[in-house]
């Protein structure tokens, strides 16, 4: 990955998560992080502020994390999202997956194991998209030059 900062949005409705989420990840990687604490916040941001990855929360008082991500792909999106969540049901990976989330992280256990992976999605997902978004445009102007 280049050596620019990776933009950050996160999106949980407890400050604590917010504040560790901020503190720790840098701690792996070279990240720019903007973390709020609703799904109308981060929407709004999202319609005036470019990121790489959206790290969401499941369980928040007026919109979870899977109708966030809902909104976003409605809107024609596809910025890689990530749930990162303390519940686990398979169900509910499932049901994320179905939605367009690229994972589903748990938020339990060793902290710097579930960072570490993190981390590691996070990378691995902005890599697959810069890819898409460099094929897509690759093709885009193939086009173009066939057609002239």
């Amino acid at each position: 990955m280049p050596d620019e900062p990776l933009r950050v949005l996160h999106i949980d409705d407890e400050e604590l998560w917010r504040s560790t989420v901020c503190d720790y990840l840098p701690t792996f990687g070279n990240y720019q992080i903007v973390s709020v604490e609703s799904g109308e916040k981060a929407l709004a941001l999202l319609r005036t502020t470019c990121f790489d990855v959206v790290i969401s929360d499941y369980q928040m008082p007026e919109m979870n994390g899977l109708e966030i991500l809902l909104h976003i792909r409605l809107s024609g999106n596809m910025i890689p999202f990530i749930l990162f969540t303390g519940l686990k049901h398979e169900r509910l990976a499932q049901e994320a997956k179905d939605t367009g989330a690229d994972f589903y992280v748990l938020k339990t256990g060793d902290p710097s194991l579930v960072f570490s992976d993190l981390n590691r999605k996070i990378i691995q997902t902005v890599e697959k998209y810069r890819t898409i978004q460099a094929l897509a445009t690759h093709r885009m102007h193939e086009t173009k030059f066939s057609i002239l």
